[in-house]
């Protein structure tokens, strides 16, 4: 009887305003509640979202180096084939001053008079070369001589600076590099101001650069562009600059440098990899 006459006056004393505030004040707490779940459930998406986008990321720049390599060895193979066909026309201009001197020869013996009582001339027999029609002279029945395969060598018994540069771009060819790079230097030593002075200085420095030894071909080639700063090599010779930086881990120093590149030879074949080494870098090309 005394606990019912206590929940009397205790219901009493609570009004259906307070209990309606009561159940609006559980309500609030309820939505507070369920918006932090789901900020916490979007932050965590968010989470996921910049890690995989940081892994996405980091492929790429890993590609674009990987294809900024690649661009840069078949440049080199691209230089590499260039000698080759330098050396081929060079030996082949070499062969057609040989042919003619020989014709030259040849077309001054048939003039000759021959005197009475002297031995008859040596039989010709007519070859063709290139297409056209030539005399030579048959050979008298000896031996034949052996063909040597070695560079033709100056008239004066010494060699010559074609010999002497033909010989380095062989060995740069075949993989000999420090017999190629010493070569090209005593060609710029002996003949420092012909056409083919500033070629040699910058095969010298293909051959560190082959030699993985970037320090030097950096030295190299800004020897090149001091003493030759009208260089056809040039847009070539500042390329190398940019890279031999990498190769040290200056990289501040090659992207200023091929950006150098890009902004002075903007068509040459030289701007378009320094622009795709500066992608893979993350820079920009102005």
């Amino acid at each position: 009887m005394g606990a019912l006459l206590f929940t009397s006056a205790l219901a009493g004393c609570v009004s259906g305003t307070d209990i309606e505030g009561l159940h609006k004040h559980v309500g609030d707490v309820e939505k507070q509640v369920d918006t932090l779940s789901k900020q916490t459930s979007s932050k965590e998406e968010v989470d996921k979202l910049n890690q995989n986008l940081t892994k996405q990321v980091s492929t790429i720049l890993r590609s674009n180096a990987d294809m900024g390599t690649r661009f840069d060895e078949l440049t080199r193979e691209l230089q590499t084939l260039a000698g080759k066909l330098e050396d081929a026309n060079r030996r082949l201009a070499q062969l057609s001053q040989q042919i003619a001197e020989a014709q030259s020869r040849i077309d001054g013996a048939a003039q000759a008079p021959v005197s009475s009582g002297s031995a008859v001339p040596t039989p010709v027999t007519p070859v063709y070369v290139g297409g056209a029609p030539a005399v030579l002279p048959q050979p008298n029945p000896v031996a034949p001589a052996p063909v040597s395969t070695a560079a033709p060598r100056a008239a004066s018994g010494r060699t010559g600076p074609a010999d002497i540069y033909n010989q380095a771009l062989g060995d740069y060819q075949r993989g000999r590099f420090d017999l190629a790079r010493q070569g090209f230097e005593e060609y710029v030593e002996t003949y420092p101001k012909t056409d083919l002075s500033d070629d040699a200085l910058f095969w010298a420095a293909e051959c560190w650069s082959a030699q993985k030894k970037p320090r030097e071909a950096l030295d190299t080639l800004e020897r090149l562009l001091k003493t030759y700063p009208q260089s056809e090599k040039a847009p070539s010779a500042h390329l190398r600059k940019g890279l031999a930086h990498l190769d040290l881990g200056e990289k501040a120093q090659a992207i200023v440098q091929l950006q150098f590149v890009v902004h002075e030879y903007p068509s040459s074949d030289e701007a378009k990899s320094a622009r795709q080494r500066l992608r893979a870098l993350g820079s920009d090309s102005r």
